[in-house]
């Protein structure tokens, strides 16, 4: 497919995802332009819709996805952080009670082979698990559907069962609603410099998902030291959630039904068990600290970080928490999944 060809597809997405948005928008759905969005360009996909996303369309809106959660921190959040100490404690005991779950689920349910059912059922990133599956003799393509999948189905169901549960917590948000609208030249040119640098910053230093990372950081950085605090206006924001929300939806571009279902219901079980872990864990601390369950349920989450943060924002909770939870557990599944599967391995050769 031609590069022309590519952008007029991304293009049609976007449309089919803007329009998907404006009816989640009108029935009052939580999180409206992603959720829309994605499934509207899922249904697209399913039904075989000239729409597609690739790396390349999609980084323009990750680095505006980036500047606005990067627009969550602010110089008082730093007196909060001792508040976050047990959580962050925790969250290895949970990842690794959430991973062995789930593996097991991948190879007794799925019947999957061992390294497709590890990297399957390790709670990181596609990109990262498919590429540390492939090196191992995994089956990627399945990896990345299982992935796919299941950030489909979190980014679905999450923000519905987090507003009812919070309807029910009496502990406030930490965090006044952070989408402002605000315009002029100072705000374009922030915003603009916070893309431009943190672009180049994330991919000089490889950062994993660079073009959302690295202005995800300065953007942070600015808001923390007080630089300034400008915030993208509401039209960018739905704008930029559209745009990640046709992403998720054209993943399932080329699937069979049969492949669609089968991989939609071995995700669904393994999302079940990741949501059930997440909502134990996330009352558990919140009872012990006194923390919102709500915002805990977000930043131990088995979804991403700009999809999670992006719950937060829209629920008005602290979104900073969430997003050093959610950096904190890509670093540890990064460093972690590989070091367990050798483990593993060289415990299995023994015996």
């Amino acid at each position: 497919m031609t590069k022309a060809a590519m952008i007029l597809r991304f293009l049609a997405a976007l449309a089919l995802g803007a329009a998907g948005g404006a009816v989640f928008w009108s029935i009052g759905a939580p999180l409206p332009w992603v959720l829309g969005a994605m499934t509207a360009c899922a249904a697209g996909s399913i039904a075989g819709l000239p729409i597609a996303a690739s790396s390349a369309t999609r980084r323009p809106m990750s680095a505006v996805i980036g500047v606005v959660l990067g627009s969550a921190f602010h110089p008082g959040l730093m007196k909060q952080a001792s508040e976050w100490i047990v959580p962050i404690a925790l969250l290895p005991l949970f990842l690794a009670s959430a991973a062995f779950l789930c593996v097991i689920y991948f190879r007794r349910v799925a019947r999957f082979d061992p390294s497709t059912a590890y990297f399957a059922g390790m709670p990181g990133g596609i990109a990262e698990m498919v590429l540390m599956g492939s090196e191992r003799g995994a089956d990627e393509r399945m990896i990345g559907l299982i992935h796919g999948a299941r950030i489909f189905l979190v980014v679905f169901i999450l923000p519905f069962l987090i507003r009812a549960f919070k309807a029910d917590v009496h502990a406030p948000p930490l965090a006044a609603p952070l989408v402002t609208e605000a315009t002029g030249w100072p705000l374009l040119l922030w915003g603009l410099g916070c893309v431009i640098a943190g672009s180049v910053i994330g991919r000089a230093l490889r950062l994993p998902a660079w073009h959302l990372m690295g202005p995800l950081f300065v953007s942070a950085l600015v808001h923390l030291t007080g630089l300034s605090d400008f915030h993208i206006p509401a039209w960018a924001i739905a704008a930029a959630q559209v745009g990640l929300g046709a992403t998720i939806g054209c993943r399932f571009v080329g699937l069979d039904l049969r492949t669609l279902a089968r991989t939609l219901l071995l995700a669904a079980g393994s999302t079940a068990i990741l949501l059930v872990i997440t909502f134990v864990w996330a009352f558990a601390i919140g009872w012990a600290t006194g923390l919102n369950p709500a915002l805990v349920a977000l930043a131990y989450s088995p979804g991403g970080v700009a999809e999670m943060s992006m719950v937060a924002l829209s629920l008005s909770l602290e979104a900073g928490f969430v997003i050093v939870h959610h950096l904190v557990r890509v670093v540890l599944v990064i460093v972690g999944a590989p070091l367990s599967f050798r483990i593993m391995g060289a415990t299995n050769d023994r015996a």
